[in-house]
């Protein structure tokens, strides 16, 4: 993961209000999942086919209920993609 420049994306969008705080977060929480899951998210999000699984897997393997790693994941995802991953509903329906 390029930490440094997720980091300066971050604190640079619009979208998040407390910058400190919820930058530092989702920079944590990405990692988390590189950490737990044992992948790297540059291998990842560049396909959304898997990226679309390690959605998946998060839900299933880190009992998550809220969104947090997931959503994470789709910031790193918009930062290197520039556009961001639809809802796993609607990747669905464009999957079949």
């Amino acid at each position: 993961m390029r930490e440094l420049e997720f980091e300066r994306f971050l604190v640079e969008s619009v979208d998040i209000q407390s910058k400190e705080k919820a930058v530092i977060s989702r920079v944590a929480k990405a990692l988390k999942v590189e950490r737990d899951l044992k992948v790297n998210l540059d291998n990842i999000v560049t396909d959304d086919e898997k990226t679309y699984r390690l959605l998946l897997q998060i839900r299933e393997q880190m009992n998550e209920m809220n969104g947090v790693y997931q959503n994470s994941v789709r910031k790193y995802y918009l930062f290197i993609n520039r556009k961001e991953f639809p809802r796993i509903s609607q990747y669905e329906k464009g999957r079949a």
